[in-house]
């Protein structure tokens, strides 16, 4: 154990942290207005291929994440405009987009690359770098929502759209910019993880973190605060299960791989009481109806 809890496997874990804890924060702030983001997913894989092909096209990871960040403001806008605007069930559209973006970027990157080609790496960003900037984004965030008007009100809309409807703020508008932020923050989630630790691109880079960071939203009950720590508890543990891989057990890889996400789920269902859902989330907002 003492070759497995090391410096290394810590640096590791807030690595592998990274891109989970900027996804949240978008998943939190799209759920916090009332708008239930199951399409974050696909939103990180969107913003993963978009990122690596702008760094692979133009030599610089921050382009790649710029372009990343694009792209999933794009495809939360888009989803905003059935949702919201078109008022479509947040579930069904939200996993239809999930697994479109799945067939999408799995068939750009197949016509862009042969199958069975090794696709070329691209320059990383340094570890320092990302963490500096994720700090940033959740305390942009954090301030947002405690400190401005717009925030509290994107708040309200989650909690109680009619009140702030009569208060003369527009619910659906408010709705709309919260998810497309969302997106923005998962695309520029999953191009950190291409432009960070990977350096590559490969089908389904993601592998279920968008899924995760739901589930931290939940786990946090939709604080950013929290949102920062149980990211950093699914990264370890997925630090973890790369160290315990390499080490001399009988126990099937595969139980290693699903340590990450058993931990996750584990930390979900020990605070999934404590949590204060959204009274709004997921429904949408009709101005007049009773």
């Amino acid at each position: 154990m003492d070759n497995v809890l090391t410096l290394d496997t810590l640096t590791a874990a807030l690595r592998l942290a990274i891109p989970v804890a900027v996804a949240a924060l978008g998943a939190l702030i799209a759920e916090r207005s009332g708008v239930l983001n199951l399409g974050l997913e696909g939103m990180m894989l969107s913003g993963a291929f978009a990122a690596y092909s702008t760094a692979e096209a133009t030599g610089s990871p921050w382009l790649g994440l710029v372009g990343g960040t694009v792209v999933g403001a794009s495809v939360g806008l888009l989803l905003a405009a059935f949702v919201v605007v078109g008022r479509a069930n947040q579930i069904v559209t939200g996993i239809s987009f999930t697994l479109l973006a799945g067939f999408a970027t799995a068939l750009l990157f197949q016509q862009e690359y042969s199958i069975g080609g090794i696709p070329p790496r691209i320059d990383r960003i340094d570890l320092p770098a990302l963490v500096a900037l994720t700090i940033a984004g959740f305390a942009g965030v954090t301030w947002f929502l405690r400190r401005t008007t717009a925030g509290l009100a994107l708040t309200a809309a989650g909690e109680a759209p009619e009140a702030v409807d009569a208060l003369g703020y527009r619910v659906g508008v408010t709705r709309t910019a919260a998810t497309a932020v969302s997106g923005a923050f998962a695309g520029l989630g999953g191009a950190m993880l291409v432009c960070g630790p990977l350096g590559l691109f490969i089908e389904n880079v993601t592998a279920g973190r968008g899924w995760v960071a739901l589930a931290i939203v939940v786990f946090a009950g939709w604080r950013p605060s929290l949102v920062m720590i149980g990211a950093f508890l699914f990264g370890l543990a997925d630090a973890v299960q790369l160290r315990l891989q390499g080490t001399d057990t009988a126990i099937p890889y595969e139980v290693f791989i699903a340590l990450p996400y058993i931990v996750t789920l584990i930390a979900l269902v020990v605070r999934a009481r404590a949590s204060h859902t959204p009274a709004a989330l997921g429904v949408p907002f009709v101005r007049g109806a009773v």
